[in-house]
């Protein structure tokens, strides 16, 4: 998908104020495998922040 670099500062400064994960989600989420960003099954990889975006999509405006 590709995310652009002020994009990915404000999802960064969004994950620190949120209290939130590597991943934005809950600090206390556990994942299969350690990450959320692998599937075992398939072998795919996820970038982290398309991932943060699929999950709060929101994140694209500026005004976040």
């Amino acid at each position: 998908m590709g995310v652009d670099a002020e994009t990915k500062k404000r999802i960064d400064r969004w994950i620190a104020e949120n209290n939130r994960n590597t991943y934005g989600d809950a600090k206390d989420t556990a994942y299969m495998g350690g990450s959320p960003l692998f599937d075992e099954v398939s072998g795919a990889s996820t970038d982290k922040y398309d991932y943060v975006l699929k999950r709060h999509p929101e994140l694209r405006k500026k005004d976040v």
